[in-house]
């Protein structure tokens, strides 16, 4: 009957660690209308998982007091004291988790979300130290009022956290609609999006003049470190760079939603740090796509607006298709001579990565030749994927044992991944036109895989991984134009929200006040400020090109 007793108090405890987790995932969905049975619905759902982890860490931590306390007092089948101090406890551990997981989704929460969240903090974190205090102070005069108290102002911490996520500020909806007479944009712009690219590397790499074009944009054009935010998944990041708008303004945060049993609400985003993901694996979770129409205009919702050419590949090329392009392989066999025929599971990375990015870029720039479009995009990621396996051969010091003939074998790959961009680069480049900007950059740079991360991994079954971006490390970006660039000069501090504002200006086109970025105008020459000053409206969204319908 000990053991029993000991148990429901347990599981009174991870159900109200349940709601609390409930709460955390309900805030960081902002697309999320709260109604009111959303809380105990998802807290119900997350009993089953997190809620029994909570009371098994409930039992342990009484069984050890009890084994080096000696006392074995009997236990109340609700115990107000194993409850109180249980709560407190727990409320202290999700904390951390809640203070962790608000700071990597800073980006989400515009200022008045913010302050609802840091309010959030402040009231539970009360109610915890009120706990412990009204427990000891029980101890001291076993008075149970005191009990009674904390459970009041638990509730009331809790229902105050509940009342501020439900008053989460929403996007102003567009009643009064402005217009704006379209004109011509007479200049063009080249977009390549090389995700993962990263001064770590290449600044080793220009410096031993291995990537001449690369050193040519240095030398001839504006370049920065380009800071990013978390979390830095790249489809957000994307919309980021397209909008200049932080997540909190764009919305469009997740390209998937989570269907959760029971629960109907748009769950798009699932915390981090605590394995959350990892229920799909238990089938408690499942992933579909997020269909959601996007609610903010970006670069190519206006040049398209403007009657302007877009042309844009932003999807990775399925691996059917790449590996069907002959001429892709000859490519792969010529850039990476001593893996041509390397059948293993690293082997077959670099290659499929290899294939998936030479078959884009192929398709990419016949259909930019056939077309001509005025804002051109191309995104490539196998970089990205390179780095993430192949990191520790090429920085064998930070991963310890690691067998020299890997080392030889692996150690080039990043470097040969860096020297096939730079012939893309060439052909970019090659094929400008005199009134183009070219805009080389990736969102996010690479970092290697710290020792505890590494042991993650290894226990989820990734043992390869061995570089991310979680922390959202550095990019790089890189301006050239035969016409208003600055030459061989760095422009920072240049952040991802400054690429679309920048971009309009150089085409002529109006900045939106409510983007996130700013114009960077240390990229253009003084002459060509001079010829185009800054033009602005309040906001895009606010606005009509052309005849209101």
């Amino acid at each position: 009957m000990k053991f029993l007793r000991l148990s429901v108090n347990a599981l009174l405890c991870g159900l109200y660690f349940s709601f609390l987790l409930a709460l955390l995932v309900l805030d960081l969905n902002i697309n999320h209308v709260l109604r009111p049975l959303d809380l105990p619905r998802l807290a119900l759902f997350l009993l089953a998982s997190y809620g029994i982890l909570a009371a098994l860490l409930c039992l342990l931590a009484a069984g050890i007091f009890r084994f080096f306390s000696g006392r074995s007092r009997e236990t109340k089948f609700v115990s107000p004291q194993f409850l109180t101090l249980g709560f407190s406890l727990l409320t202290f551990l999700f904390l951390i988790i809640f203070r962790e997981n608000t700071v990597h989704f800073a980006s989400f929460f515009v200022p008045g979300a913010q302050a609802a969240v840091r309010a959030q903090l402040i009231a539970l974190f009360a109610a915890g130290a009120a706990g412990l205090i009204l427990f000891y102070r029980y101890h001291l005069r076993r008075r149970p009022w005191y009990l009674a108290a904390f459970f009041v102002l638990a509730a009331a911490a809790y229902l105050l956290a509940a009342v501020l996520r439900s008053n989460f500020p929403v996007p102003d909806k567009t009643y009064r609609l402005a217009r704006l007479e379209p004109k011509k944009i007479a200049r063009r712009v080249t977009i390549l999006e090389l995700e993962g690219l990263s001064f770590e590397f290449l600044f080793p790499l220009i410096g031993e003049r291995k990537l001449p074009n690369f050193s040519y944009l240095m030398e001839n054009g504006a370049w920065a470190h380009l800071s990013g935010f978390t979390p830095s998944d790249p489809v957000l990041l994307r919309h980021t760079a397209g909008t200049g708008k932080l997540p909190g303004k764009h919305r469009r945060i997740s390209d998937v939603r989570y269907k959760i049993p029971g629960f109907s609400g748009r769950i798009e985003v699932v915390p981090r740090f605590i394995l959350f993901r990892q229920l799909k694996r238990l089938g408690l979770l499942r992933l579909l796509p997020n269909d959601a129409a996007a609610e903010v205009k970006d670069i190519w919702d206006i040049f398209n607006a403007y009657g302007a050419p877009v042309l844009r590949f932003d999807r990775p090329v399925e691996a059917e298709d790449a590996t069907a392009n002959p001429d892709a392989a000859k490519l792969f066999a010529t850039e990476f001579v001593a893996l041509k025929d390397d059948a293993s599971t690293l082997g077959d990375r670099l290659k499929n990565a290899f294939l998936r990015d030479a078959k884009a870029e192929d398709r990419a720039f016949k259909a930019k030749a056939e077309s001509s479009p005025q804002l051109f995009g191309l995104t490539l990621d196998g970089l990205n994927e390179v780095q993430t396996y192949f990191t520790k051969y090429s920085l064998p010091e930070l991963f310890g044992d690691i067998k020299p003939e890997a080392i030889q074998k692996y150690g080039p790959v990043i470097e040969r991944y860096y020297h096939y961009y730079d012939g893309i680069l060439s052909r970019t480049l090659a094929a400008l036109k005199e009134d183009e900007l070219l805009i080389v950059y990736s969102s996010y740079g690479s970092e290697p895989l710290p020792f505890w991360k590494r042991l993650v991994e290894w226990l989820l079954g990734n043992a390869g991984v061995s570089a991310y971006h979680e922390r959202g490390p550095d990019g790089a970006i890189f301006f050239y134009g035969s016409k208003g660039v600055v030459r061989g000069r760095n422009v920072e501090p240049v952040r991802l929200v400054d690429l679309a504002p920048t971009l309009l200006y150089y085409t002529g086109l109006p900045v939106g006040k409510y983007m996130d970025g700013f114009v960077r105008t240390a990229v253009f020459t003084r002459e060509f400020k001079e010829e185009n000053p800054i033009q602005t409206i309040a906001s895009y969204e606010d606005i009509i090109i052309g005849k209101i319908p």
